[in-house]
């Protein structure tokens, strides 16, 4: 999304990217708590990887040193951690009573934790690396 430019289209889009994701999760996956974490992924996976990686840098330019290099390690390392963030998140919402019955608003919330919760551990590595 963020390498390609607006002539990609529908391609680029992370909604469209989402519900197809969770079409076929919805099809070829039996297991309701499967489908549901497929879904949940996709919600995390709708994030854009520089905000992911790298947090709100509004000057690309004093920063640029400070931000992660992108490679496919890193970026799977980051949308990884952040998709276990709302897992752990979802199953703690769960086993504490909230939300026991529907599907509505309660993954879509937990993505979005989860994304702020790993950006919240990264910030905090990059105070302490800027520490030291």
């Amino acid at each position: 999304r963020e390498s390609s430019g607006d002539d990609a289209g529908a391609a680029a889009d992370p909604v469209r990217a989402s519900s197809v994701v969770g079409l076929l999760g919805s099809l070829f996956l039996k297991d309701p708590t499967a489908v549901l974490a497929l879904y949940g992924g996709s919600f995390v996976g709708m994030s854009l990887p520089s905000r992911l990686m790298n947090g709100s840098v509004p000057d690309n330019n004093i920063r640029a040193a400070q931000r992660l290099q992108t490679t496919a390690v890193s970026l799977f390392a980051s949308f990884a951690g952040a998709g276990a963030m709302a897992g752990l998140l979802h199953a703690v919402s769960i086993h504490a009573g909230y939300w026991n019955g529907g599907w509505g608003g309660k993954v879509g919330l937990c993505a979005f934790a989860g994304c702020w919760v790993y950006r919240g551990f990264g910030n905090v590595a990059q105070f302490i690396n800027r520490r030291t």
